[in-house]
């Protein structure tokens, strides 16, 4: 294991685990999108006009390093079992030593705090709640033998980070505390969860011929159904809440109609994979589930920009 983690130095290794295991683009289409979504109905329920400043860029930045630095923390928590799971990932591997792993997950966390600091106190303390939650979840809120056998409340509990997220968007594009946050914005979060549920348990939902001793999934624990079914009902939850608010602030007719739809192709790929239950339907299934959270956030962003 030291050979193979000596093998390149350390910009090398980074660079290979940032490849592998967080591709820059996909994250940066995504983090774009989910901050602006958050950004436009912060903007909307504060009644202030949206705007690109250097105090919401900063916001974004935090937010990439948060997505970071979880992915960090997951690496390192999964270490055990992916040694026999996935040895082909960079820490079982040995490319990068789980200690280094901890110190730039540190490093991260230190660059968060100094972006929340110059981005003001508003933006700091939001960031500093957004931290102390990911340690906890990076410690399994110290409940982690009976947390991880159960797999859907081992989900909500971590998604639960995203509405802490969402609260630093909120600070750092209003310049107002979290806790100013009007009741519009307060609902929003049910969305954030949602999305972030739907891209969870899809993620983890396979065909009877995918299926993998060692690996859970919800289509185990839930059976594919079950699966299918609790993704379509969090992305309506999801959906459901978008409409609300584009009622509320008056978003275009094709907001609706793009919402309408999003829900409808989340419908079609979970009925199409609990009828086949193929390897093609499961992986279409999946794409669509992580594809959600993207379109929701872009159909938030275009409607609440030209309502």
């Amino acid at each position: 294991m030291t050979k193979n983690v000596r093998e390149k130095n350390f910009s090398g290794r980074w660079g290979a685990f940032i490849k592998e295991r967080f591709p820059l683009l996909n994250h940066l289409l995504l983090i774009t999108f989910y901050c602006s979504a958050n950004a436009v109905v912060a903007h909307a329920s504060a009644g202030t006009r949206p705007a690109l400043t250097v105090r919401s860029v900063l916001g974004g930045v935090m937010i990439l390093c948060v997505f970071l630095h979880l992915r960090i923390f997951d690496e390192i928590k999964d270490f055990e079992k992916d040694r026999t799971a996935h040895p082909e990932r960079p820490l079982p591997r040995g490319l990068i030593a789980v200690r280094e792993a901890k110190r730039v997950a540190g490093a991260i966390i230190l660059a968060e705090i100094g972006l929340g600091i110059y981005a003001g106190p508003h933006a700091f303390l939001a960031a500093c709640c957004v931290i102390v939650y990911s340690l906890l979840m990076y410690k399994e809120f110290f409940i982690g033998d009976w947390l991880r056998p159960r797999l859907a409340t081992y989900a909500f509990t971590h998604t639960v980070i995203s509405c802490w997220m969402s609260m630093l968007i909120y600070s750092s594009v209003t310049g107002r505390y979290f806790w100013k946050a009007s009741g519009e914005y307060g609902i929003f979060l049910i969305a954030n969860i949602m999305m972030f549920n739907v891209f969870e348990f899809g993620r983890k939902t396979f065909a009877k011929e995918e299926e993998k001793d060692m690996i859970e999934s919800y289509s185990k624990s839930l059976g594919p159904a079950g699966a299918a079914v609790s993704v379509f009902i969090m992305a309506a939850l999801a959906v459901f809440t978008g409409l609300w608010l584009g009622g509320v602030f008056r978003a275009p007719y094709a907001f609706f109609i793009a919402m309408i739809s999003l829900l409808m192709l989340t419908l079609l790929s979970s009925v199409l994979y609990v009828y086949f239950n193929t390897a093609f339907w499961a992986k279409i299934f999946r794409g669509a589930s992580a594809l959600f959270i993207l379109f929701f956030n872009i159909i938030i962003t275009s409607g609440f920009l030209i309502r």
